[in-house]
C-alpha cells in the first residue's frame, strides 16, 4: 500500500487541522499559539521545513486556532462554527494558493488554483503531509512541471480584495511559493509591502532559498524541523497498531525525521527498498554490467521521491555499515536481514573507499533534485561504485 493509499485511514482530521493533531514540535506549537495570544500576529510568515516534517500542517494549524471563536490556551476548539468549516478547509476566510500544472489554450492570466481548489482540499485531508511528487500525481498532470504564474498572482489579490467573511482575520495559505515564477513573486511583493488590515500571508515552504530576498526579508520566519525519532516513532504506533515499539523506532530512526518515508517504511516499501540496494550493490561488486543496466531501467522508472527514497535509505545503510567497521557495533541499529547485510557488506569497507562511497551518494541524491537524467546518472553511479568496492580489497 502507498502512503497516500494509507494514511487517510491512519489520521483522518475530522476537527480541522488541530495542533494536537500535528505531530511534535511541542516547543514550537506553544511558541505560535502565545504570538497568537498576546496579539503579536506578523502579517507575513513563512513555515519552512523538510520534507514530511509538518510545515503545512503546523500552517494549517495555526490558521484554524487564529480564525477559532473559542479557542483555549493549547488549541482550538473544534467544535465552533469557523472549526466546522476548517474541518473540510472551506472556511470562507481561508484562502488556499498552490502549484498547478498550465493547461494548453489557457493564457497565463487564466492559469489558476480554482479549478483545482475541492481536489487540493481533497489532498490535504487525506495526507497533511504531502509532497509536490504525491500532489503531481493526484493531479495525473503526466510530470508536467508544476508552478505559479501570475494568474495565481492575480487570484491572490483578487480573493484578499474581498472583506472578511466572518469579520476577523482572512488567511492567505501559499503552498511552495518557490515554485512561482519571477512576475508572480514580483505581484506578490507588492501585496505583501501593503497588507490589507487583518490579512495574514501563511508560505509554506521546503525551499526557501528559491525564494525572492526581498520576500524573504518580509517575511517572519518559523523554522519548522525534521520530526524527532521519539515522536515519529509515536505516531507510527498510532497510526499502524500492529508494529511493536522497537520497529516502531527502527524505522522512525531510518526515515531521519520524514514521516513520509517513515509511513512508506512502515507498509513495508523499505523491504523493497533493502532488496533492489542490497542486490545492486551485489552487481556493483561483480562488476556485472549486463545487471546494472537492468537496474539502471528500473531506477528510471521510479518517482523522483522514491529515486531520492532509496539513495537516501542506502545512505542510512551505509552509515550502520560505517558504524560496524569501526567496531563499535553497540550504536550499530538494524535488524533481521538489514543486520545480515551490514555484517557482511562492511567487511569491504576501508580507509579507502568509505569516504568515497558516501560521497558518490550524496551527490547522487543532490542531481536528483536538481532533475538530472536518472537512468545516466544511476548508472554512471554504479560504474563509480565498481572502483570504490575493489578499492584495496583486503587479503
Amino acid at each position: 500500500m502507498s502512503t497516500w493509499s494509507c494514511f487517510h485511514l491512519a489520521m483522518p482530521f475530522l476537527c480541522g487541522v488541530l495542533f494536537s493533531k500535528v505531530v511534535g514540535h511541542a516547543t514550537l506549537k506553544a511558541k505560535l499559539i502565545g504570538n497568537i495570544r498576546e496579539g503579536r500576529v506578523a502579517h507575513a510568515q513563512l513555515f519552512m521545513g523538510p520534507r514530511g516534517g509538518g510545515d503545512l500542517p503546523m500552517a494549517l494549524a495555526y490558521a484554524q486556532y487564529l480564525l477559532c471563536a473559542d479557542r483555549d490556551t493549547v488549541d482550538a476548539c473544534g467544535k465552533c462554527p469557523s472549526c466546522a468549516q476548517m474541518a473540510k478547509l472551506e472556511h470562507p476566510d481561508l484562502h488556499l494558493m498552490f502549484p498547478i500544472y498550465f493547461r494548453e489554450k489557457l493564457k497565463p492570466e487564466q492559469q489558476v488554483c480554482e479549478p483545482f481548489t475541492a481536489q487540493w482540499r481533497q489532498a490535504i485531508l487525506a495526507e497533511p503531509y504531502t509532497d509536490i511528487e504525491q500532489w503531481r500525481d493526484q493531479l495525473e498532470s503526466e510530470n508536467k512541471q508544476l508552478r505559479m504564474g501570475v494568474g495565481i498572482a492575480q487570484e491572490i489579490q483578487r480573493k484578499l480584495s474581498l472583506r472578511s467573511f466572518m469579520g476577523g482575520y482572512k488567511v492567505m495559505v501559499i503552498w511552495l511559493p518557490e515554485l512561482m515564477d519571477t512576475a508572480a513573486a514580483n505581484k506578490l511583493l507588492k501585496v505583501l509591502e501593503e497588507p490589507e488590515t487583518n490579512t495574514v500571508f501563511l508560505l509554506v515552504s521546503t525551499d526557501a532559498e528559491q525564494l525572492l530576498a526581498t520576500i524573504l526579508s518580509r517575511a517572519q520566519l518559523t523554522k519548522v524541523p525534521a520530526l524527532r525519532p521519539s515522536d515519529l516513532a509515536e505516531a507510527l504506533l498510532e497510526r499502524f497498531p500492529e508494529i511493536v515499539k522497537d520497529e516502531a523506532m527502527a524505522i522512525a530512526l531510518r526515515s531521519e525525521g520524514d514521516l513520509l518515508d517513515a509511513v512508506d517504511m512502515a507498509n513495508k516499501g523499505e523491504e523493497e527498498l533493502f532488496v533492489f540496494f542490497r542486490d545492486w550493490l551485489r552487481c556493483c561488486y561483480r562488476r556485472e554490467v549486463a545487471a546494472v543496466a537492468e537496474f539502471a531501467e528500473a531506477f528510471q522508472k521510479m518517482g523522483r521521491e522514491r529515486q531520492k527514497s532509496l539513495i537516501r535509505y542506502g545512505l542510512y545503510l551505509i552509515r550502520q555499515c560505517t558504524l560496524q567497521w569501526q567496531q563499535v557495533p553497540e550504536l550499530v541499529r538494524v535488524l533481521g536481514q538489514e543486520q545480515d547485510f551490514v555484517q557482511n557488506f562492511s567487511k569491504l569497507l576501508n580507509d579507502d573507499n568509505v569516504n568515497g562511497i558516501r560521497n558518490e551518494l550524496e551527490t547522487a541524491h543532490l542531481h536528483i533534485e536538481r532533475n538530472a537524467n536518472p537512468k545516466i546518472l544511476f548508472t554512471d553511479l554504479s560504474y563509480k561504485l565498481m572502483g570504490l568496492l575493489r578499492m584495496a580489497i583486503p587479503s
